[in-house]
């Protein structure tokens, strides 16, 4: 037993047992086992027990509750508080990640759908080419489709030398649907150079005997070593018997 007198009392909160020096009698502390503030009672049937004269205790400068109230001892609530910030924070985190996921499966979405009308796009037909870097001679124009007619087949003049133009074939036809009339065919540039603004017209002969109408097209611009399809509109509901080149001329590089 040390030399200080010792109460003893009960936590008016959870009625824990305390026990404390005499001359901590009246002060407020906190309870070593709920943590909630208590005041220091002395209990009716509970005497001091002297161990020296009144008269030679000193009262120390350090207040009980030092002795009484743990260093780390928590206040009442605080573990509540800490697990629900955790809570928070991992509900938070949880929040983002599912927000950066959804606008990455958006993205992942919007390419996926771009991807599938791209492919689903038909793919235009390849076009037929009417010259090529060799000189060789493009394919005779087409046949009449199955939207016109045939009227007549064309003679093309023979190249003469030194020409670099030349009509290679050509022919009458007549819409199936209607009175318009045309002459398609294929002209060909044989010079290493290109042609401008190239002017083509045909004389023709219509099935009446009538004789004098014409039918012109120009091409604004022929490759060198290239042909190209003309079509040459008719002018006139009369049917065409017989077509003649009159005239093909065009501006030269």
């Amino acid at each position: 037993m040390s030399d200080t007198d010792y109460l003893k009392c009960a936590c008016a909160s959870c009625q824990g047992h305390l026990e404390f020096p005499a001359h901590a009698l009246g002060i407020t502390t906190t309870c070593p086992h709920c943590g909630i503030e208590t005041k220091l009672v002395a209990v009716a049937d509970t005497a001091p027990l002297p161990t020296h004269p009144p008269a030679a205790v000193v009262e120390p400068p350090t207040p009980a509750a030092t002795v009484l109230s743990p260093v780390d001892s928590a206040p009442a609530g605080a573990r509540p508080k800490k697990v629900l910030k955790v809570v928070l924070s991992v509900l938070v985190a949880l929040a983002v990640v599912g927000f950066i996921s959804f606008k990455l499966w958006s993205q992942f979405r919007r390419a996926a759908k771009t991807v599938e009308v791209v492919k689903g796009e038909p793919k235009p037909p390849p076009s037929k080419p009417t010259a090529s870097s060799s000189g060789k001679a493009p394919p005779p124009a087409p046949s009449a489709t199955a939207t016109a007619e045939l009227l007549a087949k064309g003679t093309p003049p023979a190249r003469k030398p030194g020409e670099d133009l030349q009509i290679l074939n050509f022919e009458v036809q007549k819409a199936k649907d209607g009175n318009l009339q045309y002459i398609v065919g294929v002209v060909t540039n044989h010079a290493a150079k290109q042609y401008f603004n190239v002017k083509l017209e045909f004389d023709l002969t219509r099935k009446d005997g009538k004789s004098g109408d014409l039918a012109t097209d120009t091409i604004r611009n022929l490759a060198p070593n290239a042909g190209v399809t003309f079509k040459a509109s008719v002018i006139g509901n009369t049917a065409v018997a017989s077509a003649k080149l009159a005239k093909l001329e065009g501006e030269k590089e």
